[in-house]
C-alpha cells in the first residue's frame, strides 16, 4: 500500500475494523453453536453433563495450546497470512464437525477447532495495535469485540431455530463454509500497515521485553487472571445458559433460545460504553489504572452481587433479570482488556494478548468442567453459581492490589 493520505488511511482502518469486527462475530458463532446442540448430541452420543463437559473442554484446551505462540507469532510476522490461514482451518473443521462419526473423533475435531480459533483475538489485537489511533484504541477494539455479544444474541434465535429446522450436523456445516467465505474476504480486503504507521511504533520509547519479563509484570498477571474470570463467567454462559435454564425452568429449546437474547443484549449495550468511557479516561488522565484498571474491578464487581442474587432468585423471570445484569457488567470492560496489552507492550501486543487470552482459553476448560461436575454432584446449580461468585470476587481483589501500570510506566500525554 503506498497511497497513505488521510482519506486513504481512513479508509483502511475502517475496513479492518470491519474485518475484525466480523471475523469476532463468526468465531463465537461457531463456538456457541454447541450449546444450542446440547440436548440432540446428548442424545446421540450417551453423554451426561461431565461428559459434555469435557466435550466443551476440548476446545479450549485447543485455544489453550495456541494462544502464547500465535502472539508471538503475530508480533514476529504478518498478520493477514496468520489469520487467513487460522479462519480457513478453523472453517473446514467446523465443516467435519458435521460429519463426525464417532465422539472420540467429535473431540479431536473440537481440539483442533480450538487450535484454529485461538489465534483469533491475538491477531485482531495485533491488527488494532497496528492500524487504529491510539487516543481511540479502546473504542475501537469495543467496536470489534461487539461481535462476542452480538453472536451470543442472535445465536439464540437464530441457532435454536436452525438447529430444530436441519439438525446440528447442518447447521455446523453451513457455518463452516461461512467461515471459509470470510476468510476469502479477509485475504482479499486486509492489507499490511504502510510505513508510515509501522515507523511510528517503531519509535516508541517503550523498549521491546523479553518474554520471561512479560510473565513477571505484576499488572499483565492480575489483568490475567482477570481475564480468567471474565471468560468464567463468558464460557458459562456460552456452555451452560441453556442448559441451567432448561434443567432448572424446564424450558423447551425454541423458548431457551430467547431467553437467553436479554443477557446479550446487555452486554452489546454496554461494552461500547466502556470503551468510550475508558478513552475519555486515559484522555484526561493519562493514567493507565485510572482509565482500564478501575472500569475493570467496578464493573466486575457488580457482576459479583448480580450473581449472588441470582442463588436466590424466586422465578425464572427474577432469575434472568439478575443473570442477564451480571454477564452485563461482566461482559462490559472487555476493551480495556486488550487496551492494556497494547499499551504497555506496544512492540508486542500480539504477545502480551497472547499471555492473557491464554488464561482466557484456561476458563474455557474450568468453567464447562466445573459447572458440569457441580451441577450433576449436586443436583442443581447453586454451587456452581457460588464457584463462579468466588473466581470473579478474587479477580476483583487482584486487579485492586496487583495491578499497578502506572508504576512502572509514565502518564501518557493527555489528549
Amino acid at each position: 500500500m503506498t497511497n497513505t493520505s488521510p482519506i486513504s488511511l481512513g479508509r483502511s482502518r475502517a475496513t479492518v475494523i470491519i474485518l475484525c469486527f466480523l471475523l469476532g462475530l463468526l468465531n463465537y458463532l461457531d463456538r456457541v453453536v454447541i450449546s444450542f446442540s446440547i440436548s440432540p448430541i446428548q442424545k446421540e452420543f450417551g453423554l451426561n453433563n461431565t461428559e459434555f463437559g469435557f466435550l466443551m473442554s476440548a476446545f479450549a484446551l485447543g485455544t489453550l495450546s495456541i494462544n502464547g505462540v500465535s502472539g508471538w507469532i503475530l508480533d514476529k510476522s504478518s498478520v493477514r497470512l496468520v489469520w487467513a490461514v487460522a479462519v480457513l482451518g478453523w472453517s473446514v473443521i467446523m465443516i467435519l464437525q458435521g460429519f463426525v462419526p464417532t465422539l472420540l473423533a467429535f473431540i479431536a475435531l473440537r481440539f483442533l477447532l480450538g487450535i484454529g480459533e485461538g489465534v483469533n483475538f491475538p491477531a485482531m489485537n495485533r491488527a488494532l495495535a497496528d492500524w487504529v489511533d491510539p487516543k481511540k484504541l479502546a473504542r475501537q477494539v469495543s467496536f470489534c469485540l461487539l461481535g462476542v455479544p452480538l453472536a451470543l444474541l442472535v445465536g439464540g434465535p437464530l441457532l435454536s431455530n436452525l438447529i430444530e429446522a436441519f439438525g446440528w450436523r447442518t447447521s455446523f456445516i453451513i457455518l463452516g463454509i461461512a467461515g471459509v467465505l470470510l476468510g476469502a474476504a479477509w485475504i482479499l480486503f486486509y492489507r499490511n500497515p504502510p510505513p508510515s504507521i509501522k515507523a511510528s511504533e517503531e519509535e516508541t520509547d517503550q523498549p521491546a521485553q523479553r518474554w520471561r519479563d512479560l510473565l513477571r509484570n505484576p499488572t499483565l498477571l492480575a489483568t490475567s487472571w482477570s481475564f480468567f474470570a471474565f471468560g468464567y463467567v463468558l464460557f458459562f454462559g456460552v456452555s451452560w445458559l441453556p442448559g441451567y435454564l432448561g434443567q432448572t425452568y424446564g424450558m423447551d429449546l425454541t423458548k431457551i433460545g430467547w431467553f437467553t437474547v436479554l443477557p446479550w443484549a446487555l452486554a452489546l449495550a454496554l461494552m461500547p460504553i466502556a470503551g468510550w468511557l475508558s478513552d475519555r479516561i486515559m484522555a484526561r488522565t493519562g493514567s493507565i489504572r485510572t482509565a482500564r484498571v478501575h472500569i475493570i474491578w467496578i464493573c466486575q464487581s457488580l457482576a459479583v452481587l448480580s450473581f449472588a442474587a441470582l442463588i436466590f432468585a424466586p422465578n425464572s423471570t427474577v432469575a434472568l433479570i439478575f443473570l442477564s445484569i451480571a454477564i452485563g457488567f461482566a461482559m462490559m470492560p472487555n476493551a480495556p482488556y486488550y487496551s492494556i496489552c497494547a499499551e504497555l507492550f506496544p512492540r508486542q501486543a500480539g504477545s502480551a494478548t497472547g499471555i492473557i487470552v491464554t488464561f482466557f482459553s484456561a476458563s474455557g476448560i474450568v468453567s464447562p468442567l466445573l459447572t458440569g461436575w457441580l451441577s450433576s454432584l449436586m443436583g442443581n446449580f447453586t454451587a456452581a453459581i457460588g464457584a463462579l461468585i468466588l473466581i470473579v470476587g478474587s479477580a476483583v481483589a487482584g486487579m485492586l492490589i496487583f495491578a499497578k501500570p502506572d508504576k512502572r510506566n509514565p502518564k501518557l500525554p493527555t489528549q
